[in-house]
């Protein structure tokens, strides 16, 4: 009877020693898609689904297993082996680096969670409204996961300082104070504020006319707009975004809005400040240090 009660307790303390060192090699989270989530604590393989968040992983001294398609920022990120786009990833692909922890996006990728996880790795989505700034909140949050705060404070501390210098730069050579990034279109829609687009305004000094909690903004970067709102809010700047690095292609695109009858009773268009923003500011092309002094370089000129 000794021996088995010796036995049980030896059992019991092997159960509790794997229960702890379980406990210490992972974090349980919630998700942006408001799932509990067992994150392993030091992942080796991590794969993120997003431009934005390969570069956060990069700005915190890592290198992702892989990219998606869309990234075009380091060297070192478009030499990784690829697993499709943002919009379209390829399973198989994924199935093949064997992350053991991947970062997907809630609104490019909320319908491949069942997909993911069959690959056995973890699966986080990042919810880019969780944050006033999404590309710093992603950094933050990646550095606190991984136990590198104090590269995610030296990386948001030099974007603070950058965009303190900018703004403050535009604020007394200027008097933009408003703005709006469109989409050129058959329709209006215009970057939301929870956005790398509407990150770049706000980090600027400059108010974004578009109101946060749109419809679809959960889904979308750029969101419906009407140009009866536009008219009213009549911000001093219109930045026009297109797919084109064509320089005669951009600058037609750039006639027809300063030639419509409509867009002629901005402010903006009186005064010259209707805009086509780089090609290069973009979340996929740009870092976002690089998104800000481009954007600041393009009103200041």
């Amino acid at each position: 009877m000794k021996k088995t009660k010796n036995i049980f307790m030896i059992l019991l303390v092997l159960i509790f020693t794997v229960i702890i060192n379980a406990s210490s090699n992972t974090k349980i989270l919630k998700d942006g898609l408001g799932r509990t989530v067992v994150l392993p604590q030091n992942p080796q393989r991590v794969l993120a689904l997003n431009s934005n968040t390969m570069e956060a992983l990069f700005n915190l001294g890592f290198t992702p297993v892989g990219k998606v398609q869309n990234y075009q920022i380091r060297p070192e990120g478009m030499q990784l082996p690829s697993v499709g786009s943002q919009g379209n990833i390829n399973i198989e692909a994924v199935y093949k680096l064997q992350p053991d922890l991947i970062i997907a996006h809630s609104r490019q990728q909320p319908h491949l969670l069942e997909a993911l996880e069959s690959t056995g790795a973890a699966v986080f989505y990042h919810n880019p409204d969780l944050g006033n700034i999404p590309t710093l909140y992603i950094v933050e949050f990646l550095g606190n996961l991984f136990d590198r705060q104090q590269y995610a404070k030296n990386y948001i501390d030099s974007i603070q300082e950058i965009s303190k210098n900018l703004s403050k730069e535009i604020s007394e050579k200027t008097d933009i104070k408003t703005a709006i990034i469109i989409s050129d279109g058959d329709t209006i829609t215009a970057a939301q504020r929870s956005t790398g687009y509407g990150a770049v305004l706000q980090m600027l000094g400059l108010e974004n006319i578009v109101p946060a909690n749109l419809p679809d903004s959960t889904r979308s970067t750029f969101v419906n707009f009407d140009i009866e709102t536009i008219l009213r809010e009549n911000p001093d700047v219109v930045f026009i975004v297109t797919d084109s690095n064509n320089d005669n292609y951009n600058q037609t695109v750039l006639n027809k809005y300063k030639n419509d009858p409509m867009w002629k009773w901005l402010n903006a268009a009186k005064e010259e400040k209707i805009m086509i923003l780089p090609h290069v500011v973009n979340a996929n092309r740009a870092s976002f240090a690089d998104m800000l002094k481009i954007t600041a370089q393009t009103i200041l000129k």
